[in-house]
C-alpha cells in the first residue's frame, strides 16, 4: 500500500482529479461533470466520487484542490469543501484559487521557473489569473485571480458576475460564441472552432485573428498591472495557440508602453492538478 496525494482541478463544468506521485507526475486521472445546477451537496458528492474511485487501496496522505470563485463559477466555496474532505478522509486538506495553482506549478517546475515574477491565465469558460512572485502566490488584498472581472469595456456585454465588458467577455468561452455568430458560422464551441481552422475555413482563421486581438487587450492591462517578467497561458482556448498568437502578440506590441515580454502556452500534463501539490510547500 503506497501513500497516495490526490490534486482536484474543479471548474463550473468538470472536476478532474488525480493522484501525483512525489516527483510531480500524474500517476491516474479520473473525471466527472461538476453538476453545479443540483447544488452544493451534489458537486460535494462527486468531488468525493471522484477520490475514491482514484484512492483505491492505497492510503491517503493529503488532498489539494484547485477551486474556482464561487461569484460566478460555482456555488461551493473552497472552506466549505475543504472542511467537509476533511471530514471525510481525515487528511490535511489545501486549497487555492484554480488560476493561481496553475501559476505556482508554471513558477516553479514549468515555464516560469527562471523567472521571479510570473503571471498565468487560464482560458476557459471564464479567465482566470494566477500571479507568483519569488514562488509565492501573490494574494494583495484580493489576490489577481479575479482580473477576468476587469472591465475592458464598460458599454460591452453583460458578464455572468453582473458587470459589463469583463475580460472574460473577450477572452473565454463566450467571447467565442459571440465571433462565431459575427463571423456567421454555425458554431460557438471552441474545439469545433479549432477543428474547423486546422481545416482552413477562413471564417474560423478569421475569427480567432479576432480573439487574439481582444485578448492581447487584456494582457496589455495586466503587463500593466503587474509588470510580470513572463506570461504563461493554459485552459483548453489556449491550445488554438497557433491560430491566434500572432494576432495577439501584434496588438500587444502596437499598444504596450515599453518592451513586449515573452508569452507561453503551457507544456505541463494537467499543471493546475500538479499545482495543488505544490500548495504543501
Amino acid at each position: 500500500m503506497r501513500k497516495a496525494f490526490i490534486g482536484f482541478d474543479v471548474g463550473g463544468t468538470n472536476i478532474e482529479g488525480a493522484l501525483i506521485s512525489k516527483e510531480y507526475t500524474v500517476l491516474s486521472l479520473k473525471s466527472h461533470p461538476t453538476q453545479n445546477n443540483l447544488g452544493k451537496k451534489q458537486v460535494a458528492k462527486n468531488v468525493i466520487k471522484v477520490a475514491e474511485e482514484l484512492l483505491g487501496n492505497n492510503k491517503l496522505s493529503g488532498i489539494g484542490l484547485g477551486w474556482p470563485t464561487t461569484r460566478a463559477n460555482i456555488k461551493l466555496s473552497g472552506k466549505e469543501i475543504k472542511n467537509i474532505l476533511e471530514k471525510k478522509f481525515k487528511v490535511p486538506v489545501f486549497f487555492n484559487n484554480d488560476a493561481d495553482v496553475f501559476a505556482l506549478s508554471e513558477a516553479i517546475i514549468g515555464q516560469g521557473k527562471k523567472y521571479s515574477i510570473v503571471v498565468a491565465l487560464t482560458l476557459g469558460t471564464g479567465v482566470g489569473c494566477g500571479v507568483v512572485v519569488d514562488k509565492k502566490i501573490y494574494h494583495g488584498r484580493g489576490g489577481a485571480s479575479e482580473f477576468g472581472h476587469v472591465s475592458l469595456n464598460f458599454n460591452g456585454p453583460k458578464c455572468v458576475c453582473g458587470n459589463t465588458g469583463c475580460f472574460e467577455e473577450y477572452a473565454g468561452s463566450r467571447a467565442l460564441k459571440r465571433l462565431g455568430k459575427k463571423n456567421k458560422l454555425n458554431t460557438g464551441d471552441g474545439l469545433a472552432l479549432y477543428n474547423l481552422a486546422k481545416q482552413g475555413n477562413k471564417k474560423a482563421l478569421r475569427l480567432w485573428q479576432e480573439f487574439g486581438q481582444q485578448l492581447g487587450l487584456g494582457i496589455i492591462s495586466i503587463i500593466h498591472a503587474y509588470d510580470p517578467e513572463i506570461i504563461i497561458l493554459g485552459g483548453q482556448i489556449s491550445k488554438a495557440w497557433k491560430f491566434f498568437h500572432q494576432s495577439m502578440e501584434k496588438e500587444i506590441k502596437n499598444k504596450i508602453l515599453f518592451k513586449p515580454i515573452p508569452i507561453k502556452v503551457s507544456k505541463l500534463q494537467k499543471p493546475n492538478i500538479i499545482g495543488t501539490k505544490l500548495l504543501q510547500k
